[in-house]
C-alpha cells in the first residue's frame, strides 16, 4: 500500500455540523480514530485527506496530523487525485481511499482498495471494495487501519 487517503466529514467526523450557542461551528472526532492514523503512521504507511472542505478546521486536522499529502477544496476529487497521481508515482492499485458521499464514487471506484462506511447511501457502497460495519465518525478510521494492518 503506497498510501491511505481519506475523505473528512462523514469518515473521520460524522457529517454533522455542531453549533453553539455563538454561531461558532464544531466538529466531533473520537479518539480511537486519532489513534488509529497515529498507528497508521507508526506503521510506516503514508496518508493524506481528499476532502471538499477549505476552513479552518483542515488547518487544525493538517497541524494535529501532518498528513504527508492533503488536497482541500476539491469539487472533483478523482481529477484532484490524477493531478498528483503521477507527480508521487502512484499506482492506483496500491492506492486506499475511504468515502462516505457521492462526491467519492469515481475516485473509490479508481482505486485499488476503497472503504465506505455503513450508513453511506447505497451508491456509494456499490463502488468500494469493502463496506465497513462502523457508521460515519464512529470509528471508521480505526476500523479502516485494522483492516490495513490485518488487525
Amino acid at each position: 500500500m503506497q498510501i491511505v487517503f481519506m475523505d473528512i466529514d462523514g469518515v473521520l467526523t460524522d457529517g454533522a455540523v455542531y453549533v453553539d450557542e455563538f454561531g461558532k461551528e464544531t466538529k466531533r472526532i473520537l479518539f480511537e480514530d486519532i489513534n488509529a492514523i497515529f498507528d497508521l503512521k507508526r506503521a510506516g504507511l503514508k496518508f493524506g485527506f481528499i476532502t471538499g472542505e477549505n476552513n479552518t478546521f483542515c488547518d487544525y486536522l493538517d497541524k494535529r496530523f501532518s498528513p504527508n499529502i492533503f488536497l482541500r477544496g476539491c469539487k472533483d476529487k478523482l481529477s484532484s487525485f490524477k493531478k498528483i497521481e503521477s507527480e508521487y508515482g502512484f499506482d492506483k492499485a496500491n492506492v486506499c481511499y475511504v468515502g462516505d458521499s457521492q462526491s467519492d464514487v469515481e475516485l473509490l471506484e479508481y482505486v485499488g482498495l476503497s472503504f465506505a462506511p455503513s450508513d453511506s447511501p447505497i451508491k456509494v457502497k456499490s463502488a468500494v471494495k469493502k463496506v465497513l460495519k462502523s457508521s460515519r465518525g464512529n470509528g471508521v478510521v480505526r476500523e479502516l487501519v485494522d483492516n490495513i494492518l490485518g488487525i
